[in-house]
């Protein structure tokens, strides 16, 4: 039995992604489909894709050139570098250079038998998918990249300074949950001496940018306690 998985097959060629969608869900897997690097783009940021399947896009030099993009973090603020992609392409010696030069993760022929890509999905996602999951939090429309250190609210992204951001990480780790101030402190400030002042005034202003970028009142004071990221607020 395999383990579902959210599979983007991201092909301009339509037999090519309608052959493997429909064998992938017909083995349990949920499939969503691009054919254009805007609408992959589009289905990475709106869904938690384990792996994409990446043939040829609107032309062929488009999809390695995406596939750049994605490596070094330009595509989009919600989409991990990391993301796990196999390349679907010629497998001569110069194409398959550039597309592990590109960034991919596994190069197959065009032609691969769906037995052998399902294989490799299931062997690209179980080394990889806990890593990236445990480098994002994820609350309503707040999303947080911890290896990054990155944050955005609904795909905008929120400028936040060193400790702002260590703040907001804490407090988003366990939505609702009323943190301390003193466990704020150690946390954040790594125990060093400092006040509670300290933290009032990052709270504040933590919770002021948060609201400009429309999520306004989730950093909540809980009065004589310390602070809770709210997720109905």
């Amino acid at each position: 039995m395999h383990q579902q998985r959210t599979i983007l097959i991201a092909s301009a060629t339509s037999d090519l992604g309608e052959h493997h969608a429909r064998h992938l869900d017909a083995d349990g897997h949920t499939v969503h489909s691009a054919d254009s690097a805007a609408s992959m783009t589009a289905r990475l940021t709106a869904h938690a894709i384990d792996v994409v399947v990446l043939g040829e896009l609107e032309r062929a030099a488009l999809s390695l050139a995406t596939l750049r993009q994605l490596r070094a973090g330009q595509l989009h603020a919600r989409v991990h570098p990391a993301q796990p992609v196999i390349t679907l392409g010629q497998t001569d010696n110069l194409a398959t250079l550039h597309a592990y030069e590109a960034g991919s993760d596994h190069h197959l022929n065009i032609d691969a038998d769906y037995l052998i890509l399902r294989a490799v999905i299931d062997a690209i996602t179980r080394r990889s998918s806990d890593a990236i999951t445990s480098r994002h939090l994820h609350v309503g429309a707040l999303h947080i990249d911890l290896a990054a250190r990155t944050v955005d609210i609904s795909g905008d992204p929120v400028r936040l300074s060193r400790l702002e951001f260590d703040l907001l990480a804490k407090l988003a780790e366990d939505p609702e949950r009323v943190f301390t101030k003193h466990e704020l402190l150690r946390a954040v400030w790594g125990g060093e001496p400092t006040g509670s002042r300290t933290l009032d005034s990052h709270a504040c202003r933590l919770r002021t940018r948060l609201r400009d970028a429309g999520a306004p009142d989730t950093v909540q004071n809980v009065w004589g306690t310390g602070y809770r990221y709210a997720i109905g607020a």
